[in-house]
């Protein structure tokens, strides 16, 4: 696509090369079933091909919750017309999964796509199968079509806590399960301190009353932008993000520091106060949590952050992948 400029493309020059274009005719696709296998056509994702059709960006739309009655007439917070789902702003995958084999809505007051005999189309939400497929024949497919026998697929063999899916808490949580009390969290998670023959170290709700969880940012990856100038400019010191409401009990202010720490280690930051991560009702109970970047704690250009996120993170596995468990565990904190 030609750029304004080169170095810098408008976001709204990336969405069209994202959507597509015939090359030969040099207009924007309105669907991916135009695309072609014959160097005709262009896309960035084929997902999103429509989303930018000629009539403009459709991903702005927000004609929705001001008339839920004109822009939802399903009830199922579809509102086909804000913005846009991929793909084909399609809001459900599967949908032919809500109607029962004659075509009519399993819940009447909530179709998702239903046939309609008159006009001999599926109607409602974007369909996800043939939208002339005729229920009443015998060689119209099944809801899944992406599947050869049609019908969706359960696996369960080599779960190591199954056979079926099964809610647990992690290890360390706020509350116990609201399904099985006592049994809060799977008995077969993966402990890596006793598999080294060491005690586990989990802390209780009492002394870390408050839930943690550890995410990226947009101006790092993982530790090794620590090593560019410009990104340590823009991100250039360890921090946790507080929930406003915690923040006032704890006389905490944006740029103070504080030691947020868990039965494994500790943190000693500065706090960014925010109204992102607000107070949770659970169980009864008001409940905060505790953001907390991964970025910091190997040696970059700005040497004196070394502290690590997963100092604080618990030694437990999934059953069966043995993939940790980081986003969620418990933690203290307090004003330095």
């Amino acid at each position: 696509m030609p750029y304004r400029d080169v170095r810098k493309p408008e976001l709204d020059e990336i969405a069209q090369e994202i959507n597509g274009k015939d090359l030969t005719t040099g207009k924007r696709l309105a669907s991916f079933a135009a695309l072609k296998d014959d160097g005709t056509t262009t896309a960035g994702d084929w997902i999103y091909t429509g989303h930018y059709p000629e009539a403009g960006n459709l991903s702005k739309r927000r004609d929705g919750v001001q008339d839920p009655a004109k822009n939802d007439p399903t009830g199922m917070d579809f509102y086909p017309n804000w913005a846009w789902s991929w793909p084909l702003n399609r809001r459900v995958l599967y949908n032919r999964a809500s109607a029962d084999p004659r075509g009519a809505a399993w819940d009447p007051k909530r179709p998702g796509i239903v046939w309609n005999p008159t006009t001999r189309q599926w109607t409602g939400d974007v369909p996800d199968y043939p939208a002339t497929a005729d229920p009443a024949k015998p060689e119209s497919p099944l809801p899944f079509i992406m599947t050869g026998e049609g019908t969706g697929r359960l696996f369960s063999n080599g779960v190591a806590d199954g056979p079926f899916p099964e809610h647990y808490e992690p290890i360390e949580s706020p509350v116990d399960n609201p399904l099985h009390p006592t049994v809060s969290a799977t008995p077969v998670a993966f402990l890596y301190d006793s598999a080294a023959g060491r005690p586990n170290r989990f802390g209780n709700r009492a002394d870390y009353p408050y839930v943690a969880t550890s995410y990226r940012l947009t101006e790092h990856e993982h530790y090794i932008t620590q090593q560019i100038d410009q990104l340590v400019g823009l991100q250039p010191e360890a921090f946790v993000e507080i929930p406003a409401e915690l923040a006032a009990e704890k006389g905490i202010e944006t740029g103070d520091h504080v030691r947020v720490s868990s039965k494994r280690g500790k943190l000693e930051v500065r706090a960014v106060v925010t109204k992102r991560l607000g107070p949770l009702q659970i169980d009864g109970r008001t409940v905060y949590q505790i953001g907390i970047p991964i970025h910091w704690g190997f040696v970059g250009i700005n040497t004196g952050q070394h502290w690590l996120a997963n100092a604080l993170t618990p030694f437990v596995g999934d059953a069966s992948s043995r993939t940790p468990e980081f986003k969620a565990f418990l933690v203290n904190i307090e004003k330095l």
